[in-house]
């Protein structure tokens, strides 16, 4: 694995303040790391990471990591949201328009969220944004985003974003990942940390080729910009090789066609966390205990 430039200067941080606790959303437990996310969540990638996260300690081991810091990991609650047909952007937008996909309700009457972990309340793995009980992460002139916080016991200690998807043509255009980046420190506690893992490569490569690029502008704009977030990369030669043109990991039709080439399987899941599980289990510690030698970016070179 080669190493990105390390940058010596101190994490930035925002001054926004923890939002009032939503009443209408209470009960949820607290989530002490969130995964936020899209469709490959909700659609196959959810148990995995979850028992990634309560395997922390065991999952990491190896890579010279310190165990105490490995078993406080694995000592949190871990929450899981999944939105199908979402991009990062959608999260952080505070109109009606640009909130849709999170807000309103598929008209065939389909819930469009997936919970797991502590975002789970009691057995309901699907919900509505917006209109279940314990999920009203809509309105109040606010984003979505702002809602979580505000529905939540407590802020997370660290909130990992699972894009690239629905953000890859939305990233592409230098202005508007620019102002994801700045809504990103502007909505979030400041004592939150958070750290950016790109989603697993699709099974076609003209999917996979402007991701590939989105990633390395959302890359170099955290650089640039030394943004409080870290990333770790999805798509990167390994996973390329692993998934790309590889049905074993993609959901087949009745004649063993690939029918979604969007979302893997549990076990094409399981495939990644094995691949780009080190770089996670990196990236997590850095996010959570910034040693001085700034290490955010150290797990994102795996260039495609």
């Amino acid at each position: 694995m080669t190493y990105a430039r390390r940058l010596i200067v101190p994490i930035l941080t925002c001054a926004c303040a923890v939002l009032p606790a939503a009443a209408q959303s209470a009960k949820l437990r607290p989530a002490e790391i969130m995964v936020l996310g899209d469709s490959q969540l909700a659609f196959g990638s959810g148990p995995a990471f979850l028992s990634f996260f309560n395997n922390f300690a065991e999952r990491c081991s190896g890579l010279g990591l310190p165990d105490d810091k490995l078993k406080k990991v694995q000592a949190m609650s871990f929450g899981i949201l999944g939105v199908r047909a979402t991009g990062l952007h959608m999260w952080l937008s505070k109109t009606k328009k640009g909130t849709r996909m999170i807000c309103v309700k598929d008209p065939a009457g389909l819930s469009n969220a997936s919970t797991y972990g502590a975002m789970r309340y009691r057995n309901q793995r699907w919900v509505q944004i917006g209109e279940s009980r314990h999920h009203k992460f809509c309105g109040a002139n606010r984003s979505p985003l702002q809602n979580i916080f505000s529905a939540l016991p407590e802020p997370p200690k660290l909130m990992i974003f699972h894009f690239l998807g629905l953000s890859t043509f939305h990233w592409l255009k230098a202005s508007r990942l620019k102002n994801d980046l700045i809504q990103v420190n502007a909505q979030m506690p400041r004592t939150t940390n958070c750290m950016f893992l790109t989603t697993i490569p699709a099974y076609r490569g003209k999917i996979n080729r402007p991701r590939v690029r989105a990633q390395d502008k959302l890359q170099m704009a955290l650089l640039d910009n030394n943004h409080r977030c870290g990333l770790v990369k999805g798509v990167t030669q390994e996973t390329l090789a692993a998934f790309q043109d590889n049905p074993a990991y993609y959901y087949k039709n009745k004649r063993g066609a690939v029918k979604d080439p969007y979302h893997t399987t549990p076990s094409g899941a399981a495939r990644f966390l094995a691949i780009r599980g080190p770089a996670i289990c990196r990236g997590v510690v850095n996010a959570l205990w910034p040693d001085g030698a700034d290490t955010r970016y150290s797990q994102s070179n795996d260039n495609p």
